[in-house]
């Protein structure tokens, strides 16, 4: 959906959307709901019978966690099969919130369902295609670091110390250059939804958003990414620190994640802003707010002040069909002398002013007229 003359943002910020970044919130509580529940029921059931219920499976060390886990084996692999079909399913349908998110972001004023779901349903062929590709890349760029890491740590000149470290290393490398694809993956989307692009246009103007300004970008994604990992390891530790021995207890730490969740969804909206930021950068003005199907059309107004005059027509009809000035002593020649020089006396040069033919006159009709002639 195009964004009407006058209704784009153009300084997109997080906090104007809190309703949208709730709707995210939402998606994600209910998707990842449905992604615990088979784990969530197999574990149960294997520690239904203490007194504590599944308490037990938070103890320290874990030994009944890991107890759990061997006994209910049998009943987490088709769990995990079912949910990894699920994680796949969640991915693509993500892509609809995510697609609204960026869409109410770049928009002006009041934003109505109608809009979200035009903003939802638009990009998510473009979406589905970054997705496969991101993915793609980032699977074979870890994997390629990681193999190369396994074989120089597979070195008969390094001991087992410095093998783990190069390993550690290289793990740490992939992660690093994955989280980088992307970023580079949400600048992409940002552009697909603020210019309306497929897939090829969006990764173009990505590259010139990051060309522009690289070390803004890296900087707008490195503090917020910061930020919202130190969140979430401090809801870890207070949520532990609460404890699970209570139904009170349990509710507490959970509001505890969840506020933390909440809050890195923010942070995300806030730098999913400053992608958009940009990108308009490197977006021709006459996209934003052009309407849909409408091309960028040159403008047809002369820039001159002097007449125009058409290349195909003559200044004047008479001079198109004038002829040069003939020589001075051709004007003292009679028609007699050149006739050539003269056309007009002499029709018969030209056939357009040539009188027509008439019929020819039989022998015994001029000589009736002769007679009459000499009478």
């Amino acid at each position: 959906m195009n964004h009407a003359q006058g209704t784009i943002e153009e300084r997109p910020l997080a906090r104007r959307r809190p309703g949208v970044v709730l709707l995210v919130y939402a998606f994600r509580l209910v998707a990842a709901f449905l992604l615990a529940w088979p784990f969530a029921l197999t574990l149960g059931g294997a520690v239904s019978g203490y007194p504590r219920g599944d308490a037990v499976l938070f103890d320290q060390g874990g030994l009944l966690l890991l107890e759990a886990l061997r006994r209910s084996s049998g009943g987490l692999r088709p769990a995990t099969a079912s949910t990894l079909l699920l994680l796949v399913l969640v991915s693509f349908l993500g892509l609809l919130p995510l697609a609204a998110l960026l869409g109410a972001l770049g928009a002006k004023g009041r934003v109505a369902a109608r809009d979200l779901g035009a903003w939802a349903l638009r990009p998510l062929g473009t979406f589905s295609l970054l997705l496969g590709a991101a993915a793609l890349v980032e699977a074979l760029l870890g994997g390629v670091l990681i193999a190369i890491g396994n074989a120089v740590a597979r070195r008969e000149t390094i001991d087992l110390r410095a093998a783990d470290q190069v390993r550690i290393g290289f793990v740490a490398a992939a992660i690093v250059l994955v989280l980088l694809v992307s970023v580079f993956h949400d600048i992409a989307r940002a552009a697909a939804v603020r210019g309306e692009l497929g897939m090829r246009a969006s990764i173009k103007r990505a590259f010139e958003a990051v060309r522009s300004a690289p070390l803004a970008l890296l900087a707008g994604w490195s503090w917020r990414a910061a930020l919202g990992a130190v969140l979430l390891g401090a809801a870890v530790v207070l949520g532990s620190r609460i404890g699970v021995e209570r139904k009170a207890q349990v509710f507490a730490a959970f509001l505890v994640h969840q506020a933390s969740v909440l809050a890195v969804l923010f942070l995300r909206a806030s730098w999913l802003a400053s992608a958009i930021r940009h990108v308009d950068r490197v977006l021709p003005r006459q996209r934003l707010g052009a309407p849909l199907g409408q091309a960028e059309l040159p403008s047809q107004t002369p820039t001159t002040n002097e007449p125009v005059v058409p290349a195909s027509l003559p200044a004047s009809p008479a001079d198109d069909d004038a002829e040069p000035p003939a020589p001075i002593d051709a004007l003292v020649e009679t028609p007699a002398e050149n006739p050539a020089k003269h056309p007009a006396k002499h029709p018969a040069k030209h056939p357009s002013t040539e009188a027509p033919n008439l019929l020819p006159v039989p022998a015994d009709e001029k000589v009736v007229a002769e007679e009459r002639l000499d009478a």
